[in-house]
């Protein structure tokens, strides 16, 4: 280094950029390949270590989630610390949300031809590898200017979210470079507006005529909210939607967007966690608003052409090929950011209020349980669907709630959790991977400091990233973690005894998992953690052990390893090894032919 104050380590560079970009928090596991960028950032950022690159990426997708401000992103190593990361990468992808991942990488001189498999020490092609599940994928050379490397960064942000991946090589990281040679100028806070172009605007008028259109021969509307929708969007329009009196539905990635309690919410729509009367509603409406929503198969479930049946669908969303790929079937579809268009919608939605139907609606919530009367646990085991709804009623407003991301704790909470006004809840439904939420909740509470986040997660997902209890505990985070204990997988054993005749194998203790002592593991890590009983399955039973200390603890609760989990979607296999299934409103066990002849009227 020179006493010249222009010149500068490009790490260091890099560090400034992005502080100037928002971010505040970076997410990492220490590597030789990405040594400078650690020396540059450590003056910048709150740099948390993780123990595996997967919670690093996650946890920075649940703080970009949940923060009040601030942003986070991911820095990897080389080689196996950028494919530890992939799953998470992977996830914001599909989930449609940004992610910044900044990764070590080789020197350019040790970087490998196109034939051979590796040169440089620990050298993975990660723009190779990372390509199709990014929005841009990028490995710096050279140093770049601040021009080109902010406008990469932002395109995690959209106006499409999704991941970015940007490997800077070993000896672009170490480079002395010349910040005015690579600032010509101020860099203006964002790209320049470009002009309004009439073919979009155009293109906006002529969806919201169609949609007042449909608006004005509509009896049984129904607003759709997804999660592309922001909390912020969502929340600042509560009043209206409240006043418009239409009834509004979730998806999964949606729960937090308006509160359960509100007047107007009619539950949460899908196939995992869908809840019955939600998908009932859905079924019988005429019209249909989506906004922020991908209807991918998870939402609609494989019997596509019965979702929304009789309903003209009018889909947000900010992809263009997603709008185009035919199912569900579509009146019309608007390429736009949901939230700027979002008042528009509802400003179109004005003369729908149908008070016959609201009523309705809120009769098929008040007949179909959430919790479902053939799921039973035997004695000695708690009912899981009934101890997540006593939690969630147990949760302040304040409590961060953190889900899991597959098995029965992710479609249980889904199914029956109770989410009071302002509160934040964060998922990642579409990817469905194990083991994702310790790190989220690790995620949200940097996000939001000392706010207390309740964390619900099956033993087999637990397992898959229990390393991160060493985090929590570093950090002393409010996270009150509860683990499901079924000894095993069960939406897998349910796959088996259903399609295979109950044979059973790598699904649980029985047929070759293994899993921790739970007491002996928390305490390694010098967390409290007890079993749960019977007596402690209430609301007020769960608010007094939520609130008995300030750190994080955790609680284990012993769930029947055969207990059922009903509503499901029927599904068959054929005899050729097919699948088939029925919409998501015709779920198993059937209701009573009372209550099914009631809230089925525009079914019949």
């Amino acid at each position: 280094m020179t006493s010249n104050p222009s010149q500068m380590r490009y790490s260091h560079l890099l560090a400034d950029w992005l502080r100037e970009l928002g971010y505040s928090h970076c997410f990492f596991v220490a590597g030789g390949g990405c040594m400078h960028l650690i020396e540059g950032f450590r003056h910048q950022f709150q740099c948390i270590p993780v123990v595996h690159e997967v919670a690093a990426g996650i946890a920075a997708e649940h703080f970009n989630e949940c923060t009040t401000s601030g942003k986070a992103f991911a820095l990897v190593t080389t080689g196996p610390g950028l494919t530890n990361i992939v799953t998470a990468i992977a996830a914001c992808y599909v989930e449609h949300r940004q992610l910044l991942v900044i990764a070590g990488q080789v020197k350019t001189t040790d970087l490998k031809g196109p034939q051979t498999r590796q040169l440089g020490v620990q050298e993975i092609d990660g723009i190779g590898l990372c390509k199709s599940i990014t929005v841009r994928s990028e490995r710096l050379l050279q140093p770049v200017s601040k021009h080109d490397f902010t406008r990469l960064c932002r395109l995690a942000e959209g106006p499409h979210p999704g991941p970015v991946l940007i490997e800077v090589c070993l000896d672009v990281q170490g480079a002395v470079v010349n910040r005015q040679q690579l600032e010509p100028g101020p860099e203006p806070e964002t790209e320049p507006a470009a002009g309004v172009d009439p073919a979009t605007v155009s293109r906006q008028l002529q969806f919201f005529d169609q949609l007042r259109t449909a608006v004005s021969c509509s009896q049984r509307p129904v607003l759709l909210l997804g999660g592309l929708l922001s909390r912020r969007a969502a929340w600042s329009a509560i009043n209206d939607l409240e006043r418009l009196n239409i009834p509004v539905l979730t998806t999964t990635s949606a729960i937090d967007r308006i509160p359960t309690e509100s007047p107007v919410y009619v539950g949460r729509v899908g196939t995992w966690g869908g809840q019955r009367s939600a998908n009932m509603i859905l079924a019988q409406s005429d019209l249909v608003v989506v906004c922020g929503a991908q209807l991918d198969l998870q939402q609609t479930g494989f019997a596509v052409d019965e979702f929304a049946p009789q309903a003209e669908m009018f889909q947000i969303f900010p992809c263009e090929h997603e709008l185009a790929k035919g199912s569900p079937r579509l009146a019309c579809g608007l390429s736009a950011a949901p939230d700027t268009v979002f008042h528009q919608a509802l400003d179109c939605l004005q003369p729908a209020a149908s008070p016959d139907w609201m009523d309705y609606t809120r009769n098929i919530r008040r007949l179909v349980p959430f919790l479902d009367p053939a799921n039973t646990a035997a004695d000695g085991f708690m009912l899981s669907f009934e101890f997540l709804q006593n939690l969630s009623l147990a949760a302040r407003a304040s409590d961060l709630l953190a889900l899991s991301s597959s098995g029965g704790s992710f479609t249980g909470a889904l199914q029956m959790y109770h989410v009071h006004r302002g509160q934040y809840a964060s998922v990642s439904a579409a990817a469905a991977s194990m083991g994702y939420g310790l790190a989220t909740a690790i995620g949200m509470s940097f996000a939001q400091p000392g706010q207390r986040v309740i964390l619900v997660e099956g033993d087999g997902g637990f397992c898959q990233n229990l390393q991160e209890l060493a985090v929590v505990r570093r950090y002393n985070l409010p996270v009150k973690i509860f683990i499901l204990d079924n000894e095993g997988y069960a939406s897998i054993r349910a796959t088996q005894r259903k399609f295979f005749n109950g044979a059973y194998v790598g699904c649980d203790t029985a047929t070759g998992l293994g899993f921790p002592d739970w007491i002996p593991l928390f305490q390694a890590f010098n967390i409290p953690c007890r079993y749960l009983d019977a007596s402690d399955n209430t609301v007020a039973a769960l608010s007094l052990l939520l609130g008995q200390t300030e750190g994080p603890e955790a609680w284990i609760v012993p769930v029947d390893p055969d207990q059922t989990n009903w509503p499901a979607v029927a599904s068959k296999m054929l005899p050729d090894g097919k699948m088939a299934s029925r919409p998501i409103y015709d779920l198993l066990p059937p209701l009573s032919p009372e209550i099914q002849a009631e809230v089925t009227k525009y079914l019949q």
